[in-house]
């Protein structure tokens, strides 16, 4: 049923796309036909989203099977013959193949129609049977009431001090108390603990447990309390068929007694909603504890916030793991290490712990290292009907519009940091995203996301200090789920390549979409093009060799994802390509096929992107990234009509020397996220122009001084500013700014001795950071910043802090550049810090912290020790921060001339780096370490108007390095850099050349 409600929503939107082609494109196709097949499909699509789990009723799988099947015949004629035709040498060849694309859309509607007519007899049949049918509610016996046997509880020992203490407070109305988390984190174990504890049975004389689940009556429900509640009429109970005289026996049982009701596992609003009215709120203390997976389904219930259950810590983990395996707790010295390790990589997830727990109970110690590489294989083997069960619950239980968006994330390999803009923007390019109302894809794709947090399927990983979640995860027992359901129905393939072995050799048809998480991909054989479902999506997440790829294998490819350098003709070859996404650079300024491509949506470069000029006909265009976009001027129209708008354009990043000129900007007016650099300014370049972007939210500005002339639109939400030397008396024209939530001053982006805010500015900023800008007294009070939560303070002569600043109430931290010499800004910080002790606010932090960014440019190799496979990477580790090289493919001299870079690492603590054979990555073939300390002291020293070339300080190789040879930094075109050829250790020979720089 995903797939085939996937297929729909896709093809609404192809079916979109070709009634509204670029107006340079010719396509030519009926329209009432088109139209007649969109409202087929739109038919179709409310049907999905209106039918409930039909599972086990074979009449209708078939049918939603065969609505798959029609969704994905039509999408094929469509793409196949629109790319044909753009491809067409002739106009006779352009007629011959819309004579064709007729045929086809006229032969998917009668289709549609067959199926439309089978889908009214159903109904029909469904309703009669359905009248028919008994209702009588199920056996009682089948739902367990209370958890049965002991349940080891570990790391929730404050949550169950919190809800114990939330139970029995002194407020006497009737209050809701809700456990939210994750299936199979504890929630029942720990209801259970609480239910049972002698303190509460006590405190509360009458007590019911309920497992609500997923198919419930409000019979069911309301017999299960009273057969717990009043033994002494259990039959007269069971007698009674009527809904409203059990509710009334119920409410009469427990009027004017204290009592506690647990009701587990929820998964709606619904079953609150047929007992709550038979509930007396007696005054008295009473309560009603719930789990539930759904965090807004617990905001919804209650008068108390949710208590949501996070995951183990390692500790925790690895206590409640020696606790399921050894009967005493005391695990051998020799098998402790492969334990922990086994706990890690149980990710905190309780269910997992005790699964495993169970399974390495029974296994010998020699057995201990195959569960260790593998951990979530293991779970599952072990007892997979019982963890399916728990975790597939969340899935099952999804609407249908967010159950492809969730199967989406078989695609990302495992402990995978996502990007959330790179998912939104792959879900939008997929077609998952089904339009509603005056919102963007985009907007309802961050709707989806945020859902599924709130259901406990994602995890946040990062967000951001207005609140939208920049990167998110999904649990590794999840992600074998979503591959599993993905797999199931051809969704989604996955998983590695090894020794030019083929994953597609054991399937029959070629999914729909691919996806390589690792392995090797030159050289792969590929099963012959004939299916009539082809592959749209291709995502490698392998750093290899793709050079072996070509456009033809995948000749209807829409979304294209590698982690490597891709050959642009082939690029260009993909005519239904809506997302590319690859390593760069990319030269596209000479070809005027880019327009070809006439459902490009987003294009990213990890590197510089050279834009043609007919990147100006493609208004379908929504992103376009890289890390140096060079844009040509739109051309100038012979007629002002024929001027074409990128309406759907959202987000230009980073764009070099845009020119902000009126007419280009009002080409591009729905642009929400800008980040430009710009060299001059001048007539031709005016600043003030950006006001007109009245839908941009994020600016980043690079540029030279400005003065007071830049104007910016009231819709900004995050700006960061750079070189422009916004006078501080001019700082208005920010703080005016009625949505700003996140400010960024970096270097000059302001200038001046004093700032002295005015009143009723800034009034919704919460993140302000001022770094190396000219500054030296600040005078402002609390009413200045009401919203502040998070003031970041860096290379500044600021002699403080301005003191009132103890009592903005949000304020929670305070961080100052840890390599930072300015020790008045750290006593100012420390003294609010106490004031705001002694006023009684909530505790604050004074963070000291490394701002800046480590770029390391990875040259070459030589002399390495010969390795069989020949495909080598080089991983750079910092902390928790790990980058890596592309795979080269010589064996003893691999070259890379890549650049790779790490945020703000700890300049205190040595940079690993390891070289290794792509094809075994046990194989290293050699470490180093170097040190960054050196370098950003001498950044530190800000060596300005030096010559090029001057060596600031040089190191010599000693057995406490790694140096091969004497290693300088050396000041260059405003930077602090470093060249290094490092010894690599643990090998017989090899040698690496890198240059490090450090930019804040």
């Amino acid at each position: 049923m995903t797939a085939a409600y996937a297929a729909l929503v896709s093809l609404t939107h192809t079916l979109d796309q070709i009634l509204h082609p670029p107006p340079t494109l010719h396509i030519i196709f009926d329209t009432d036909q088109i139209v007649s097949l969109r409202q087929k499909a739109d038919f179709f699509v409310d049907f999905l989203e209106n039918t409930s789990s039909t599972s086990g009723d074979k009449r209708i799988e078939d049918l939603q099977k065969r609505i798959g099947g029609a969704a994905y015949a039509a999408e094929y004629i469509i793409e196949f013959n629109v790319r044909n035709q753009i491809l067409a040498e002739s106009a006779v060849d352009r007629e011959e193949i819309s004579n064709l694309l007729f045929e086809g859309v006229h032969t998917s509607i009668q289709e549609f129609l067959f199926i439309e007519k089978e889908l009214v007899e159903f109904k029909k049949d469904h309703v009669q049977h359905k009248n028919s049918t008994s209702t009588e509610a199920s056996s009682l016996s089948s739902r367990p009431l209370l958890p049965i046997g002991k349940n080891t509880m570990v790391g929730f020992d404050d949550h169950m001090v919190e809800i114990m203490g939330a139970l029995s407070t002194d407020e006497f109305h009737l209050r809701n108390i809700s456990i939210v988390g994750m299936g199979g984190i504890g929630k029942t174990t720990l209801a259970t603990h609480v239910y049972n504890n002698a303190l509460i049975m006590e405190y509360f004389p009458i007590r019911a447990w309920f497992t609500v689940s997923q198919e419930y009556t409000e019979k069911e429900i309301l017999h299960g309390l009273l057969h717990q509640i009043d033994n002494t009429n259990r039959n007269d109970a069971h007698d009674m068929n009527d809904e409203d005289e059990l509710g009334d026996k119920l409410y009469k049982t427990l009027f004017g007694r204290k009592y506690l009701i647990v009701m587990d596992d929820m998964w709606d609003i619904k079953a609150w909603d047929m007992v709550k009215r038979f509930l007396p709120n007696n005054n008295n203390g009473s309560r009603i504890l719930v789990t539930t997976r759904l965090l807004k389904l617990a905001a919804d219930l209650g008068s108390c916030c949710p208590y949501q259950l996070s995951f183990l810590d390692e500790a925790q983990s690895w206590d409640l793991l020696r606790q399921k395996i050894f009967a005493e707790g005391r695990c051998p010295i020799e098998l402790e290490g492969t334990g922990k390790s086994i706990a890690k990589k149980c990710r905190g997830l309780p269910l997992a712990l005790v699964v495993i727990g169970g399974l390495l109970a029974k296994s010998k110690a020699e057995h201990w290292k195959y569960v260790e590489e593998d951990v979530t294989s293991a779970v599952y083997n072990q007892d997979e009907e019982f963890c399916m069960k728990i975790l597939s619950l969340s899935y099952n239980r999804l609407p249908i519009y967010l159950k492809p968006c969730f199967l989406y994330f078989a695609v990302f390999p495992e402990d995978y940091t996502i990007e959330v803009l790179k998912l939104v923007n792959l879900w939008v390019a997929e077609g998952f995203i089904r339009q509603c109302g005056h919102k963007s894809l985009e907007e309802i794709g961050r709707e989806y996301l945020e859902d599924l947090i709130d259901r406990n399927l994602i995890l946040v990983n990062w967000r951001s200090i207005t609140g939208e979640v920049r990167t998110c995860r999904i649990h590794d027992l999840l992600s074998d789920l979503s591959r599993r359901e993905a797999q199931k129905e051809n969704f989604i393939l996955s998983g590695k390549l090894f020794n030019h072995l083929d994953i597609l050799s054991d399937t029959e048809i070629r999914p729909t979409r691919l996806s390589i998480n690792g392995g090797r991909w030159k050289g792969t054989k590929l099963m012959p093009y004939r299916s009539l479902v082809p592959t749209r999506s291709f995502l490698s997440f392998s750093k290899g060799d793709l050079t072996d790829y070509n456009a033809h294998q995948f000749p209807l490819l829409r979304v294209l994802n590698v982690v490597d350098r891709y050959p642009k003709h082939d690029v260009l070859q993909l005519i239904n390509s809506r997302y590319v996404s690859c390593m760069g650079p990319m030269m596209l300024m000479s070809f005027s096929t880019l327009s070809r491509l006439w459902g490009l949506q987003t294009i990213g470069v990890k590197g510089k992107l050279i834009l043609p000029i007919e990147i100006w006909q493609m208004p379908q265009l929504r992103h376009i990234e890289g890390n140096h976009i060079n844009m040509p001027d739109p051309p100038s129209p012979d007629d002002v009509q024929k001027i074409i708008l990128l309406e759907n354009l959202q987000t230009l990043s980073i764009i070099r020397d845009f020119k902000c000129c009126e007419k280009l900007i009002k080409r591009i007016p729905n642009v929400k996220t800008l980040r430009n650099v710009c060299q001059t300014i001048g007539s031709n370049n005016c600043l003030r122009n950006i006001g007109l972007l009245h839908k941009l939210e994020e600016l980043y500005l690079e540029c030279p001084p400005c003065g007071g002339e830049i104007v910016f639109p009231c819709s900004l939400k995050n700006l960061s500013l750079s070189g422009c030397k916004i006078p501080w008396e001019d700082m208005s024209v920010v703080g005016s700014l009625p949505n700003l939530e996140s400010l960024q001053l970096w270097k000059n982006a302001a200038v001046g001795q004093k700032w002295i805010p005015k009143e009723g500015e800034f009034a919704r900023l919460k993140y302000l950071l001022i770094h190396k800008c000219e500054l030296e007294i600040w005078e402002a009070e609390n009413t200045h910043f009401p919203c502040l939560e998070i003031l970041h303070l860096g290379y500044l002569n600021l002699k403080e802090i301005p003191s009132d600043f103890a009592e903005i109430l949000p304020i929670r931290r305070i961080d100052l550049d840890n390599n930072s010499t300015n020790d008045l800004l750290v006593s100012s910080a420390n003294e609010i810090s106490e004031q705001r002790e002694n006023i009684g606010y909530d505790s604050f932090q004074v963070q000291y912290i490394t701002c800046g960014a480590l770029i390391i440019w990875v040259k070459s190799c030589t002399n390495l020790v010969v390795c069989g496979g020949g495909h080598i990477g080089v991983i750079i580790t910092s902390g928790n921060e790990k980058v890596e090289t592309r795979v080269a493919t010589k064996d003893v001299n691999p070259e890379w001339d890549e650049e790779l870079t790490i945020f703000n690492p700890n300049e205190s603590h040595p940079v690993s780096l390891t070289v290794y054979d792509h094809y075994n990555m046990d194989e290293k073939m050699g470490e180093a370490e170097f040190d960054i300390g050196p370098l950003v002291e001498a950044a530190k020293m800000n060596p300005n108007g030096l010559p090029n070339d001057t060596i600031v300080k040089r190191i010599l190789p000693s057995s406490s390095n790694c140096l091969a040879k004497e290693s300088s930094i050396f000041w260059e075109d405003g930077v602090v850099k470093q060249d290094m050829r490092l010894r690599l250790k643990n090998v017989e020979c090899g040698e690496i050349e890198i240059q490090i720089r450090w930019i804040f």
